[in-house]
This record gives structure tokens, C-alpha cells and sequence, in this order.
């Protein structure tokens, strides 16, 4: 295990709920709802398919959909900074001392992603962010994921991925990732290279070797 791929809603911190309450204020501008069902298709993006799906429901367009989802998650961040999920500051401050490449890897695009990270102070976790402003195709799709081991001149095997929804679990186990899944609000089916966990919370490195090395094992008898 040389790198941790990490996404970023829902999985480093919890923003699902800001997401939800900003897009039932954009619907609302808009005369329209968002229900639970609603929230449940939109969690794990890409945030540009979330505000189309917005913009159908609402008879709007999409463009403006998402420039007003943007800005209230904005404001969001600016109010009040994003803390990391459980587990994650000791897993990341532990990483860093032993020279594993850390990379944030998010279907949200660049402006939402590195707002996060300054207003949050977590910049000097990363050593790359890769968003959807980045490629043509963000998750489910693999490229993000692959971009990234580019990134890092690694082997897929190398890195260990870790993402909360069935979009992105999608994305790294299309790009022959090791994957710890840590879903929240969805449920997700077992699959070969994935491993679910319910937190991370008492979670160390020597912990992810080992659970990567069970995953690494499973990819290669694919």
C-alpha cells in the first residue's frame, strides 16, 4: 500500500446533510421539492448529473441549477468549516509521518473541493486533488481514480480507495482498486476487492496493510 484515495462527500467529512439542505432551498426558489427518494439519487454525484436531475424535476435549466448549488454550498463552507469524519485525523496524521501519497479524489468540481479544503484546513494532507473539472469523464466512470495512480506513477494494486456511495465504489473498483467502502445513508452489495466498513473510528494503518493485502489478494484471482 504506497497511497490512500479518498473521497471527499460523506466519506473525509459529512456534507451529505449541507448538500441536502441546499439543494431543498434551490428547489424551493424554483417552486419545486426534494424529498428523500430525491437525496438518495444524488448522493455520490457527479454534481453536474445531480443539478440536471434538480433542473428536470424543478423545469429549469441546468447551468443555473448548478451555479446556485454551487454558491450555497459555498456559503455553507464559509459559515462553518467541515470537520473530518471520525478516524480520519489519526489515520491522515499517520499517513503523512510515513510518506504514503494522499490524494482527494471527488465528483464535486474544483471550486467546491478546494473551498473545503482551505476554510477546513486540510490542505497539507493532500498531495493532489482530482475533481470533475479535471477529465472528460468523472465517476462511475474509472478515470479519476486512474488519473490519480498516474499521478502518483503507481500500479492500481498500490493504492487503497475509500468511498461512501455506489457511485463511487464503482469508479475505483472499475479501475481495479483495492476499495474500503463506508456507506452512510445507501446500502451497498458486497463485492470482489471491497471491503465495507461501518467507520474508520479505532481504525490504524496497520489495520488498512492488512485489509489491503486481503483485497489485493482478491483482485488477483480475478
Amino acid at each position: 500500500m504506497r497511497a490512500l484515495l479518498i473521497d471527499m462527500d460523506g466519506t473525509l467529512v459529512e456534507t451529505e446533510s449541507r448538500w441536502w439542505q441546499a439543494e431543498i432551498k434551490v428547489m424551493e426558489s424554483h417552486g419545486s421539492t426534494w424529498d428523500i427518494e430525491d437525496q438518495n439519487q444524488a448522493i455520490g454525484g457527479p454534481l453536474q448529473a445531480v443539478a440536471d436531475y434538480m433542473a428536470a424535476k424543478a423545469k429549469t435549466d441546468g447551468k443555473q441549477i448548478h451555479k446556485e448549488i454551487v454558491e450555497a454550498m459555498l456559503k455553507t463552507f464559509s459559515e462553518k468549516p467541515c470537520e473530518l469524519i471520525p478516524g480520519w485525523f489519526e489515520i491522515l496524521t499517520e499517513a503523512k509521518s510515513t510518506g504514503l501519497k494522499i490524494a482527494l479524489v471527488t465528483a464535486s468540481n474544483r471550486i467546491l473541493a478546494e473551498a473545503l479544503i482551505e476554510t477546513s484546513k486540510l490542505d497539507h494532507y493532500f498531495d493532489a486533488v482530482i475533481t470533475s473539472d479535471d477529465l472528460p469523464r468523472t465517476k462511475p466512470h474509472p478515470d479519476p481514480y486512474l488519473h490519480a495512480a498516474g499521478i502518483f506513477q503507481l500500479d492500481p494494486l498500490e493504492c487503497l480507495v475509500f468511498e461512501d456511495s455506489k457511485t463511487g465504489v464503482t469508479s475505483s473498483l472499475a479501475a481495479g482498486m483495492p476499495t474500503i467502502a463506508l456507506p452512510d445513508r445507501v446500502l451497498l452489495d458486497a463485492r470482489r476487492g471491497m471491503k465495507i466498513l461501518k467507520g474508520l473510528k479505532g481504525v490504524d494503518l496497520e489495520i488498512l496493510k492488512q485489509i489491503h493485502q486481503e483485497l489485493v489478494a482478491e483482485w488477483q484471482k480475478i
